[in-house]
Formats: C-alpha cells, structure tokens, sequence
C-alpha cells in the first residue's frame, strides 16, 4: 500500500483503482516522454532553412550524421538503463514507516565489475565507429582549390589564380572534389558548412585543409564554428553548388574586372567611391581602389548579402550598412564615413550595379 500512495502522489488519476502498482509511474514516463519529443520537433522545424547535420547533401555528411545518431542511441540507453535502474530502486527500496534500519550492503565485486566492463566495451565500440568515420571523410585528389581566409568578422575567398577573390560567397563544381586551403588573418576561427562535412579549425599561423564533394546543386549555408568575438554569431557565408557548366561561366566572369557603370547615378557613385576613404581599405578590379583589408567589392552586387550574412544584399540593406555598420554589426571595422544622403544613395546606385 506504501508504493501505492507514493505513486498516487506523483500522479494521480481517477479513482481509486490501480491495475498495477506502477500504473501512474508507467504514465509519468510515457508523458516525459512524448513531452521531450513534441519539444524536440518544434526546435527541430523552428527553422527549416537553418543549417543541419540531420539534412546532409554530400557522402562526408551522410558519414557524419550516421555516426552521430549511432552515438545518440547510445547515449539514450545508457540514461534509460541507468535511470531506470534509479528510480526502480528509489521506489522498491526506501525507507517505509516503522520499519528498522536496514542493513547496509558495502561492496559488490560483480558489480563493480560490471559496471567497469560495460562502460570501457561502450568506449570502445564508440572510438572504432569514430576512427572508420574519419577515415571515410579524408578524401583522396581533388579538382578545384580554393584559399580560404577567417576575419573578424568575415569570410574572404580566393581562387588560385588570384583574380578572383569575394568574400561570404564561394562557388563550387557538383560532383567535383574540393581542396579548401584555411587560414585565419587574426583568432581562431573554424570553418563549417553543415550539410556538406566536418568543422576544421583555423589556428592563426596555420595552414589546415579541408576536402568535400558535393552531389547536389543547391546554395548550403556555413559558419564560424568557433567562437571568435563579439560578432562571432554574424559570420557566415553562403556555398553555392553548381553544375560545372555554370561554375565555369562563373568564375570566367568573377575574373573580370568590374563593370563602368552606365547611369549618371551610378557614376557619380563611382566618383563619390573613389574620392572617399573606402578606396583606402576596399578594392574594385579596374579601379584605383586596391585596397586590401576589407572585403574586394569588384562584383559586390551578384551576392547574397552582406556584412557575412548579417543583412541580405538589397539597396535599403546596403544605405544602412554605409550609413553606421556600427549600429549594424557592433566593433566591426568598418567605420562610418561621414557623407550626405544624396552621396550614400549614389554609392548604392553603383555597389549595386557592380554584378
């Protein structure tokens, strides 16, 4: 009768007759349990768009998401076995009224020695899966090399023969092996496209590699995946998987310089630009801006968005990064140039003609 009131207790239920002790506990568990998994879902669909190891698009994430769900049920019997096992004992052996001490138990060698076989077999099992995923993910050769540079806050990338340099955006061929070269030009930082493989660190000083195939066109976001700052959150950029055709009249055209721009508007931006401190810092192929410092804007208008994903590349987006990054991205580089409104629409005109 104890188990009874105590289970009453934790959860009642109408009337008052009980098939089985552990009726009312059994219910419990099974609410916990749908619970977790309503919770789950809903934080799983919050964002259908945001990157996910659970939606890999290339071999590598497939490897990586199978092993992380391996992992996953692991870790879910060991809480359930272990649980279990507490809350059986904390039911079927407390202490009940009037009832005498009860004698004390000091050591179980079979125990002990089950509960060190099973974890040290778990450890094991766990390194193996790891060690063949790893091997798996280490790809052999590769068809296209991209260098691949960490800042505070943004991501620039650059082709081998050195024209074609962007930042937040890289392209890629389908079905064409990767060779990604990763530095950093001042923190640690860590490169990682979710859908496409693994995260790879980017100590400063050092040269890391990364290689990827990717079977799917389509565009899959990536990340700092290491804390690096204040706007450690706003650093990400967008990979664009594309049929080889396409990638090819891509960068032929991203190694071009950058277009003369054909409306006044456009030309008094132009003209605004490169009288401004932003030649100092930026840089425009066919231009005298050569700077080097912040991202090369020869052909700033074909991407997606800017700030490295912080605002999507539109002429409103654009005025107001010109007008205060700051309160935009606060502690980015960037400052703000002091100009007329009239000069800062000017500017968009021509940034956003440069495609």
């Amino acid at each position: 009768m104890g188990v009874r009131r105590l289970l009453k207790s934790i959860v009642p239920v109408a009337g008052s007759h009980w098939e089985t002790p552990y009726v009312g506990l059994r219910r419990l568990v099974a609410a916990l349990v749908a619970v977790s998994f309503v919770v789950l879902a809903v934080a799983a669909e919050a964002d259908a768009a945001a990157p996910s190891i659970l939606r890999p698009a290339s071999q590598s994430a497939q490897d990586i998401r199978h092993l992380s769900l391996w992992l996953l049920v692991i870790c879910l019997l060991v809480f359930v076995v272990v649980e279990g096992l507490l809350i059986t004992v904390i039911v079927l052996f407390r202490r009940r009224r009037r009832e005498e001490d009860v004698r004390q138990v000091y050591g179980n060698s079979n125990l002990e020695f089950l509960w060190t076989l099973i974890p040290a077999i778990l450890v094991i099992i766990i390194f193996t899966m790891t060690i063949r995923s790893m091997g798996a993910l280490q790809l052999q050769g590769g068809e296209v090399a991209v260098k691949v540079t960490g800042h505070q806050w943004w991501w620039e990338f650059e082709y081998p023969d050195g024209k074609v340099k962007l930042a937040n955006e890289v392209h890629i061929p389908a079905g064409r092996t990767v060779n990604i070269s990763l530095e950093s030009a001042d923190v640690i930082h860590s490169f990682w496209v979710p859908q496409l493989g693994g995260k790879t660190d980017m100590p400063p000083g050092h040269v890391n590699r990364a290689t990827f195939l990717a079977a799917t066109p389509g565009v899959y976001q990536g990340e700092c995946a290491e804390f690096c700052g204040l706007q450690h959150a706003h650093m990400r950029f967008d990979l664009v998987v594309e049929d080889s055709a396409r990638f090819s009249a891509w960068l032929r055209h991203q190694g071009e310089p950058a277009a003369e721009p054909v409306s006044d508007q456009a030309k008094r931006g132009q003209q605004t630009f490169l009288s401004q401190p932003c030649l100092g810092c930026h840089a425009i192929r066919g231009t005298t801006a050569a700077g080097a410092t912040a991202p090369d804007l020869t052909h700033v208008g074909s991407r997606r968005s800017i700030g490295a994903g912080t605002l999507p590349n539109d002429p409103q987006s654009l005025e107001r990064w010109i007008r205060d990054p700051q309160a935009v991205k606060p502690g980015v580089l960037m400052p703000a140039v002091p100009m007329t409104d009239a000069q800062r629409a000017d500017i968009v005109a021509y940034l956003e003609g440069l495609q």
